[in-house]
């Protein structure tokens, strides 16, 4: 008897595991936030956490881990951790695909792109 009545709750449990919720999110944001932005001037229109794939160029270092971006579309601010950096050195010139997610300060407007991965392009 105790064979069977673990053996129903065993069951039980692998149908529970298995729920997913499929409506709307709490926070209200939609399916279409998992879309990936491509360019800078869709990521700074962007809501605050959609990804972005972006291809261009670091003009320059503004402060110690942010650096401007710019593709043919615009500019943004990107913040990139050190260890994310790539090992080889690279320039202005240098072709960049940047991995990441847009964001921004709680007491600013402009936002910026909260870099994960960058590689260079070849």
């Amino acid at each position: 008897m105790k064979k069977k009545i673990l053996l129903v709750c065993m069951l039980a449990m692998s149908f529970v595991a298995q729920a997913q919720f499929t409506g709307p999110r709490a926070s209200g944001a939609t399916q279409s936030n998992s879309a990936v932005v491509t360019t800078v001037a869709a990521a700074s229109k962007a809501a605050v956490d959609t990804p972005v794939l972006l291809e261009g160029k670091i003009v320059r270092q503004v402060a110690r881990e942010r650096y401007e971006f710019a593709d043919a579309t615009g500019t943004i601010v990107v913040e990139i951790d050190d260890e994310d950096l790539p090992r080889e050195q690279f320039d202005d010139s240098t072709p960049l695909r940047i991995k990441g997610q847009v964001d921004r300060r709680w007491n600013q407007r402009q936002r910026y792109i909260d870099v994960k991965s960058v590689q260079i392009v070849r």
